[in-house]
């Protein structure tokens, strides 16, 4: 096998790859309207208590 440009001896997997050895990203998964509300509920649950925490932090 030839040199290849990046300066690989044994040339390098951008030169030498066969064009069926795609990569592929794994599919993204789309949330239900079901989980969204479920979601905001534990985010509205979190900031809460950041927010009581913080108070108590404070002395307030």
């Amino acid at each position: 096998m030839a040199e290849c440009k990046h300066g690989l001896k044994l040339g390098c997997s951008y030169c030498h790859a066969s064009p069926t050895a795609v990569v592929r990203q794994p599919a993204k998964t789309r949330r239900t309207r079901a989980s969204t509300p479920r979601l905001a509920e534990q985010m509205n649950d979190r900031m809460t208590a950041l927010k009581r925490r913080l108070r108590e932090l404070r002395g307030e």
